[in-house]
């Protein structure tokens, strides 16, 4: 059962451990101990083997997305991109979604999250066509952002939090 939280504000550590606290309290009922948070290799957040999570930030956007299976989840606000990113990460029988190549960027984002990988992939070599058609893949996007989960669970529900600080 996946739970994603999207907090409408700027990029800080401290919201992003305060939603996380959130989110665990309403699944648990307890504050979660930030001190007992382990990373992989590649930087993926692991808490302990019933609280999966992973956290996505994009200049007002934070979000986190629970879950008790693997997760990956990204967030980009929807803006203007550089050309250079379609060289870099798309192969060459790869199409732009929609017009726009940060769709791409954040499924494959998402992706490489669940995966525990990030960034020690190359992207060039995660295929969004293939990525479009897996039941697995989630598109939570709205005007104002393209937001995906990746993760074999069902989302179980959405709260968007507006941040008055």
């Amino acid at each position: 059962m996946i739970n994603i939280y999207i907090l409408n504000k700027s990029n800080n550590k401290k919201l992003s451990n305060y939603i996380l606290n959130y989110a665990y309290r309403d699944i648990y009922n307890e504050d979660i101990d930030l001190s007992l948070i382990t990373k992989n290799n590649y930087g993926k957040p692991y808490y302990n083997d019933k609280f999966y999570y992973n956290i996505s930030h994009s200049k007002n956007y934070i979000v986190i997305a629970t879950s008790n299976q693997e997760i990956g989840i990204d967030i980009e606000e929807d803006r203007k991109y550089q050309d250079k990113l379609q060289d870099k990460i798309l192969s060459n029988n790869e199409q732009i979604i929609d017009n726009n190549i940060l769709i791409n960027w954040v499924i494959k984002e998402a992706y490489s999250k669940y995966k525990g990988i990030g960034y020690g992939i190359d992207f060039k070599t995660i295929n969004t066509n293939d990525l479009l058609n897996d039941s697995n893949l989630k598109n939570i996007s709205t005007d104002n952002y393209i937001c995906y989960i990746y993760s074999p669970d069902t989302i179980n529900k959405i709260e968007i939090i507006k941040a008055t600080i």
